[in-house]
């Protein structure tokens, strides 16, 4: 009894060694917890930053279009019938009467061709399919043709 004693204190170790242990335990996890933390604050101020980033573009895209749809707006007033003729009679253009216009003739002008789409529309023409004979013969009369064969006529139609 005595040398199981003696082995179990030889074994067993020292209560200091014991809280060494836990502490260092113990300071793994609490390790273990910061690293998860940081990663995961990490990630989130990344997200958050590339959030607002998008935000911000945003709003420069919409602030793009309402100066590219001004833009639209007042290339349409340029353009428009009655600003087009003020400016023509500012410059000294004065409107026509029908029968005052003149038309000159272009050596070599060749008026646009008109587009074809699609070829020009031909006869429907019927088609008429033709099976072989052999093709249109149910299996119930190809066996009973090969049944009434005799052995002789049978070898001579077999390939």
């Amino acid at each position: 009894m005595k040398t199981v004693r003696n082995l179990t204190q030889a074994y067993s170790q020292a209560p200091w060694r014991k809280q060494v242990q836990v502490i260092g335990l113990i300071m793994l996890c609490v390790l273990f917890a910061v690293l998860v933390a940081s990663i995961y604050l990490n990630v989130s101020a990344r997200a958050a930053t590339y959030g607002r980033e998008i935000l911000m573009m945003q709003d420069q895209i919409r602030e793009m279009q309402l100066v590219n749809a001004d833009l639209h707006t007042r290339l349409g007033v340029l353009l428009s019938s009655a600003e087009m003729e003020k400016r023509a009679l500012e410059m000294g253009f004065v409107p026509i009467e029908k029968g005052e216009a003149v038309y000159v003739m272009a050596a070599g002008y060749q008026p646009r061709r008109s587009v074809i789409l699609a070829p020009p529309p031909k006869p429907v023409e019927s088609v008429v399919v033709t099976l072989p004979p052999r093709f249109t013969q149910s299996l119930v009369d190809w066996l009973q043709e090969r049944l009434m064969l005799t052995p002789v006529q049978a070898a001579e139609v077999s390939p």
